[in-house]
């Protein structure tokens, strides 16, 4: 239960930062413009590549596969 608040969590903070980025500051980067940023070059595409492939396993692992043994 605490894992998927504090997913909730993430994801409702990621969207008031977008939000944010977006309508309030010209100073404060968006998350877009900063994954674009990460993807202009090869580590950063390594480092996006990495937090897709670790947030997917374990929304995968917590939320499809059984709990029982």
């Amino acid at each position: 239960m605490y894992a998927t608040i504090g997913w909730l969590v993430l994801l409702g903070a990621s969207i008031l930062i977008e939000a944010y980025g977006r309508f309030r500051s010209a100073r404060t980067s968006s998350l877009a413009r900063l994954g674009a940023l990460l993807a202009t070059r090869i580590p950063g595409r390594v480092v996006l590549l990495l937090i897709w492939v670790f947030v997917g396993v374990h929304l995968f692992a917590r939320y499809t596969l059984s709990h029982h043994s």
